[in-house]
């Protein structure tokens, strides 16, 4: 047997369609934003370690162009003190010439010889005045060798000093220009995030769209307001995220949102949305496990479902944030999760108007 929708059925169906094509794309583009986070950050962290190492490298070359310096002082103070052997010598020697030159060449030889016991006292002092002219000769060319050897020194000292600026610039500029790209990275990262956080609006709104839709389908009423109550809710629990929205599921209403658990390896407390009085706790038949509903007042009532155990009795009061049970999988649940739900006046709301 054929069947046959009406215009306004067909419609509403493709309606429903495209928001769920569009909330597909939604999710495609934050799945793809947060794998582009996930490669920026770890490209971050390389570069931050980078940073450490270049940072690192300075420090040592600034210690190794301060030692460099220090030795260049030594060399050439080291330079200067032969400088000055080297010219006392030579003052000895041009005294010697001249005292020499103007005594006829004779006179340091009649000392000698006036000063001399004998013959063979003579002899010796004559080689002894020799000697000397000759030691202080040679003791000017082994100072002047002494003075070229530091002075060769001196030029490497001063080669290797300005191959270490030349590091030293050239590192500046590489930690520059790493610090740059980081701030970057991080400018995308920043972009991306807020990327993210506009898609996940974008998804919420959609998500709503999607609920009205299937409701006005089906001739289901319900709004996402908060009017009758001026209340925002606390989120249920630590962390998580919501892995379904209110709307169709499975052909039929999901009236509340489906809250995963981030972290696997455990089950995370279930908080009152508000304080209130504990309407029931316990187990139920029709699907929803371990369930605990608040009434807060003025026709505003929350639902926690699916969870592993309770913490509260009915007809207790609770505050805003007390635990009221742990998260857990019980009743027709396909995963640990909290199913939590909305209702003002018996009417079912998007808890998504109403958390903050």
């Amino acid at each position: 047997m054929a069947v046959y929708f009406t215009p306004s059925e067909t419609y509403a169906e493709k309606e429903i369609e495209d928001v769920q094509k569009e909330r597909k794309d939604v999710k495609e583009e934050m799945k793809q934003a947060e794998k582009d986070i996930e490669n920026l950050a770890k490209e971050v962290s390389e570069l931050k370690l980078e940073l450490k190492e270049y940072k690192e490298t300075l420090k040592q070359n600034e210690q190794a162009t301060k030692e460099v310096e220090a030795e260049i002082e030594e060399v050439e103070a080291e330079i200067v003190a032969l400088e000055k052997k080297i010219e006392e010598r030579f003052d000895i020697l041009k005294d010697r010439a001249q005292s020499y030159q103007s005594n006829g060449g004779n006179v340091n030889y009649l000392e000698v010889v006036f000063g001399a016991k004998d013959f063979q006292d003579f002899i010796s002092r004559v080689s002894v005045v020799n000697t000397i002219a000759k030691s202080d000769a040679s003791l000017i060319e082994q100072l002047e060798k002494d003075k070229a050897k530091i002075e060769e020194n001196l030029e490497q000292l001063a080669d290797l000093k300005k191959e270490l600026d030349q590091i030293q610039e050239n590192m500046e500029i590489q930690l520059e220009l790493t610090e740059e790209k980081q701030a970057s990275l991080e400018k995308k990262e920043a972009k991306l995030k807020q990327s993210i956080q506009d898609l996940k609006k974008e998804d919420k709104d959609l998500a709503i769209k999607e609920a009205d839709l299937y409701a006005e389908s089906k001739g289901v009423k319900f709004s996402h307001d908060t009017a009758n109550s001026s209340a925002t809710l606390g989120w249920p629990t630590d962390g998580g995220y919501v892995s379904s929205h209110l709307g169709p599921r499975w052909g039929r209403m999901h009236n509340g949102i489906d809250i995963a658990r981030t972290n696997r390896s455990t089950s995370p407390p279930i908080y009152a949305a508000e304080s209130g009085t504990v309407e029931l706790a316990t187990f139920n038949e029709g699907g929803y496990g371990n369930m605990v509903i608040i009434n807060h007042g003025d026709g505003l009532k929350t639902q926690y479902a699916h969870m592993s155990s309770l913490n509260v009795k009915s007809g207790e009061s609770v505050k805003r944030g007390e635990q009221i049970g742990v998260m857990g999988a019980t009743g027709n649940s396909t995963g640990i999760h909290l199913h939590f739900e909305v209702h003002v006046n018996g009417a079912v709301k998007n808890p998504l108007t109403f958390l903050r």
